[in-house]
């Protein structure tokens, strides 16, 4: 007996269809915004800083000429270099004025709100191990440094004169020193050459210049420069492992630390430079 008197074409078996049976019509998903670029500066970003910080240098360098007695140039670069406490509190101001263009261009150019998320300056849970780290790396080339033609005397030495230079040589090599240096080598100059070239060339690469930037202080010595380009190596090994630029910078401040802290003993406080040529 059909059950639909009304509608001959349908059958007990073939049931009317209903609202219910038609699946609703769902909105498309929303699709996800693109990964952000890491990083977001771009090489000419990084040379954009490298012209920054030769013009802070030259600049502070100038006005420090200036402000001393001379009739010539020559006699106010020499008086310049004599005066060593000028020359690393010019370095220091140099530096905070190229920190000051890293971060209006990180911030306000590349949109960046947060300067030090965008550096990757991740602070790891055991620091002390990466300043063992640098102490240990500091350790093994004092030993190794006795199995190579190194200077007996070298630019960096002449440095060690006088107490107030040695100690401000020493907070500097511990503080701004290597935190400008790993910002930009292993913060800003890493990451744009690993997105182009890869881990192991962006290591290598990066730890060249960084070498070479030292290698005036130790008398253009090709073992002084080899044992740098080794430290670098290490610190740009130690940024990528932790992906954590604060750990480059702990390993840093460990190598340079335990020099200073080892003239600070042998010295009696800085007390007795003559000691460090004994």
């Amino acid at each position: 007996m059909n059950a639909f008197p009304d509608r001959p074409d349908i059958t007990p078996e073939e049931p009317a269809a209903s609202n219910a049976d038609v699946p609703p019509c769902l909105p498309p998903e929303p699709s996800l915004p693109p990964a952000p670029q890491y990083p977001p500066w771009s090489g000419w970003d990084v040379l954009r800083i490298t012209l920054m910080a030769v013009m802070s240098f030259f600049l502070v360098a100038t006005l420090l000429m200036l402000s001393l007695p001379g009739a010539t140039v020559h006699n106010r670069a020499t008086a310049l270099s004599a005066h060593v406490e000028l020359e690393i509190l010019g370095q220091m101001i140099a530096y905070v004025l190229v920190l000051g263009y890293m971060y209006i261009l990180v911030t306000r150019e590349r949109g960046q709100p947060r300067f030090w998320q965008a550096v990757r300056w991740n602070w790891p849970r055991h620091a002390w191990l990466f300043l063992f780290l640098g102490f240990l790396l500091q350790a093994a080339f004092m030993v190794i440094e006795r199995f190579l033609p190194f200077p007996k005397e070298t630019p960096f030495d002449a440095l060690l004169q006088r107490p107030y230079s040695v100690a401000l040589i020493s907070v500097f090599s511990v503080t701004l020193g290597p935190l400008m240096e790993e910002l930009f080598f292993r913060g800003f100059f890493y990451p744009v050459l690993r997105r182009r070239t890869g881990v192991a060339a962006a290591v290598v690469i990066t730890a060249f210049p960084f070498a070479l930037i030292h290698a005036a202080q130790y008398g253009y010595s090709w073992a002084s420069v080899l044992l740098i380009f080794a430290v670098g190596v290490v610190l740009a090994t130690v940024r990528e492992n932790s992906d954590s630029l604060s750990a480059s910078f702990l390993v840093h401040v460990g190598y340079n630390g335990t020099i200073a802290a080892l003239m600070f003993v042998a010295t009696d406080a800085f007390r007795h430079l003559e000691k460090l040529n004994q």
